[in-house]
C-alpha cells in the first residue's frame, strides 16, 4: 500500500501581507531619502529609481511571504530579472540631491538577502503590532524578548527581559526588529503573567535588575521606565532633519513598523491641545499628496486593480487620520468619513427619488441617503425612483423588469408574501420602468438607529442596478480573494444557525461571513452582491460594531473609502 504524501504549509499572517501589500512605492537613491515611519507606508529599495523595478521586486517579497517562499526561490526569481534590465554590480549613478555622479552597488546576492529578510521581518512585525493592539486589554504588557541569532547583539541586550504595558511610547522606537537582520521579538503579557516572569528574571539574574524594579515587582508593580536607555541626536545626512533616538538601534529602523500616525497624532493632540494636531494634520496633507506616486501612471489609474484602490483609500484615511482619530473616540466613525468625503471635494446632499405611503419613513429615508456622493445618488434619480414600503417581517431590494403588461400585472395582483407591501403601489400605477421597489422593516423591535442602516444597505443594492461598474470593482476583489475558498453554508462558517439553510458564500478573510454570501452559486459568476452593501453600511452607517469589523480588514475600508471618494458615475 502506497502511503500518501503529506505536505505541511504554515499559515498566512494576514496582518502582515496586506501591511506589505499595502506599501506605496516610495524610489529612493539613499535608505536616507524614505525617513522613520515613511518605511511603515512605503516600499523602497535604495538605489532603485525604476517605478517597473520597483514594483517587480515588491511584488517578489509579497509573493514570497504570501506562499512561503524560502530566500533560494525568491533569489531565483529575482535576480535575472534584475541583471536583464542592468540593475546589477556597481555603477555610476547621479545623485538627484546633489547632482554628484557616484559610483554605487546596485543588486547583488547580499543585497537581495537583505531586502528579503529586512521587508519580511519588518512586515510580521507590523502584523504582530495589529493584533498587540487588538488584545491589549487582555494582554496589557509586553516583554523584550532576546534575539534567537548565535550571535546576539551587545547593543540589544539593553532590552532584554524589560516589560512595558503595550501602549507606553517606549515601542514607538525600540518594537523589534531593530537592525538589519536583529531577531529579537515581544510577547504579550497579562499581568499575572508579566509580575510572574519579572520575579523569575530577579531570583535567576538578578545583577541585571535595579533596586527599585525588585521593590516593584514585590508590590505587584510594572514600571521599568526608560532612565538607562541611552537617546541620542542623528542627524539626518539627506535632509538636515535631526531626532532623538536609542543609541543602540539603527536609525532608519528606529519606528513602529506598523503605520504608526494614528498613535502619533494622538500622542501630540495630548501634549499639545488640538489646535496644534490641526495644524499638523495640514501639513501632513500637504505632505504626503507631494510624496504620492501618481498612480496614473498605471493604466486606468487608480481603478486599474485592487491594490491601486486599497493603496489610495489607505493614503486618504492616513492623510486625515486626525479627523478619524476624533470621530472613533467619539464613537461616530462615520462622521470622519463624511468628513474625509466632503475635505477630498465629494458634494454631498443629494435627495433621492422616492414615493410610498408612510411619509415619516420616506423622509427618514431622503436624510439617511444624503451620506451618499450627491453624483451617486443623482445618477439613481435618472434611472428612475424608489418605491418605499415597509412590512413587520424583513427589508429587501429588488429592481422589477416591467417589459410587458402582463409582467406589471403580476406585481400588481400578486399572492406572494414578499411583494404584498408593494400591490396598492402597483394599484395606483406609482412604478415605472427604472424603478426599485425597497421594502423597509418597521417591526417594534426594530430601532430606528438599526432602519436607517438598512436603508443605506438596501440603497447600496440599488446602485449595483443604476451603476454597475462601480459593483464591477468589488467583483474583480471578491474573485481575487476566494480563488482558493470552497463554497460553504453561512451557518456552517459560523456554528451557529443564524441563516436559512440555502444560503451559502466563500469565506476568505472577510469583516464577517455575510461579506461572501453569494447569489449565484457558479464560481465564475458568483454574484457576491453584500460586498458593496455591507462595505458601505460600515463606512456610513454609525454602527461600531460594523466598523470594528471592517477596521480589523482595513483592506475593505481602504477600498471602500477610495470608491466613495475617487469614483464618479
Amino acid at each position: 500500500m502506497t502511503k500518501p504524501l503529506i505536505h505541511f504549509s504554515s499559515l498566512l499572517d494576514r496582518a502582515a501581507f496586506e501591511h506589505l501589500q499595502n506599501k506605496t512605492l516610495l524610489p529612493s537613491f539613499s535608505h536616507y531619502d524614505v525617513w522613520l515611519y515613511e518605511h511603515s507606508v512605503g516600499f523602497t529599495v535604495a538605489k532603485m529609481m525604476d517605478m517597473d523595478l520597483l514594483a517587480e521586486t515588491k511584488s517578489a517579497v509579497v509573493s514570497a511571504l504570501e506562499n512561503g517562499t524560502d530566500f533560494r526561490d525568491f533569489k531565483n526569481r529575482l535576480k535575472p530579472y534584475l541583471m536583464a534590465k542592468g540593475w546589477w554590480g556597481e555603477q555610476v549613478m547621479l545623485d538627484p540631491v546633489d547632482g554628484v555622479a557616484k559610483t554605487v552597488q546596485l543588486g547583488s546576492t547580499r543585497r537581495l538577502r537583505v531586502i528579503f529578510q529586512t521587508n519580511l521581518a519588518t512586515a510580521y512585525a507590523a502584523g504582530q503590532w495589529a493584533r498587540i493592539q487588538e488584545d491589549k486589554q487582555m494582554f496589557p504588557y509586553l516583554k523584550y524578548i532576546a534575539s534567537t541569532a548565535e550571535h546576539k547583539r551587545q547593543s540589544h541586550m539593553t532590552y532584554y527581559g524589560k516589560i512595558w504595558a503595550a501602549d507606553d511610547p517606549i515601542w514607538q522606537s525600540i518594537f523589534p526588529p531593530n537592525g538589519y537582520g536583529c531577531q529579537c521579538t515581544v510577547r504579550q503579557l497579562t499581568k499575572k503573567q508579566a509580575l510572574r516572569e519579572r520575579n523569575e528574571d530577579i531570583n535567576r539574574q538578578p545583577e541585571r535588575f535595579t533596586e527599585q524594579q525588585k521593590i516593584n515587582a514585590q508590590n505587584g508593580v510594572l514600571d521599568d521606565g526608560t532612565d538607562d536607555i541611552q537617546w541620542v541626536d542623528f542627524t539626518n545626512p539627506r535632509t538636515g532633519q535631526t531626532v532623538k533616538i536609542p543609541f543602540d538601534v539603527t536609525p532608519t529602523f528606529a519606528h513602529n513598523h506598523a503605520a504608526r500616525l494614528a498613535d502619533v497624532q494622538t500622542l501630540a493632540e495630548q501634549r499639545h491641545g488640538k489646535g496644534f494636531i490641526r495644524e499638523l494634520a495640514d501639513t501632513l496633507i500637504t505632505y504626503l499628496k507631494r510624496r504620492r506616486q501618481p498612480l496614473e501612471l498605471t493604466e486606468g489609474g487608480v481603478f486599474a486593480s485592487s491594490a491601486n484602490l486599497i493603496n489610495e483609500g489607505r493614503l486618504l484615511y492616513e492623510t486625515h487620520i486626525a479627523v478619524m482619530n476624533e470621530a472613533i473616540r467619539q464613537g461616530k466613525p462615520h462622521e470622519g468619513i463624511i468628513e474625509i468625503m466632503r475635505r477630498e471635494g465629494v458634494e454631498l446632499g443629494g435627495e433621492v427619488r422616492v414615493k410610498g405611503h408612510d411619509e415619516a419613513i420616506l423622509q427618514e429615508f431622503i436624510e439617511v441617503i444624503k451620506t451618499y456622493p450627491k453624483s451617486w445618488v443623482e445618477k439613481s434619480n435618472e434611472v428612475g425612483a424608489i418605491v418605499l414600503e415597509t412590512d413587520n417581517l424583513r427589508a429587501f431590494h429588488v429592481k422589477p423588469i416591467l417589459k410587458s403588461q402582463r409582467d406589471f400585472d403580476w406585481f400588481k395582483n400578486t399572492s406572494s408574501l414578499d411583494y404584498q407591501s408593494f400591490k396598492r403601489a402597483f394599484k395606483e400605477n406609482m412604478v415605472q420602468d427604472g424603478d426599485s421597489l425597497i421594502l423597509a422593516n418597521v417591526a417594534p423591535k426594530i430601532s430606528r438607529k438599526y432602519r436607517l442602516i438598512t436603508h443605506l444597505h438596501e440603497f447600496g443594492h440599488r446602485l449595483q442596478e443604476v451603476m454597475p461598474e462601480l459593483e464591477t470593482y468589488f467583483d474583480r476583489l471578491f474573485k481575487e480573494r476566494t480563488t482558493k475558498d470552497k463554497i460553504q453554508k453561512l451557518n456552517e462558517m459560523i456554528g451557529k444557525d443564524w441563516y436559512d439553510d440555502d444560503e451559502r458564500g466563500l469565506r476568505d478573510d472577510f469583516p464577517n461571513e455575510y461579506y461572501g454570501k453569494m447569489y449565484n452559486k457558479s464560481r465564475k459568476d458568483p454574484q457576491a452582491l453584500e460586498m458593496l452593501t455591507m462595505t458601505f453600511q460600515a463606512l456610513l452607517g454609525g454602527n461600531i460594531k460594523d466598523f470594528k469589523e471592517i477596521e480589523r480588514k482595513p483592506d475593505f475600508l481602504y477600498f471602500g473609502l477610495a470608491l466613495l471618494v475617487r469614483f464618479k458615475p
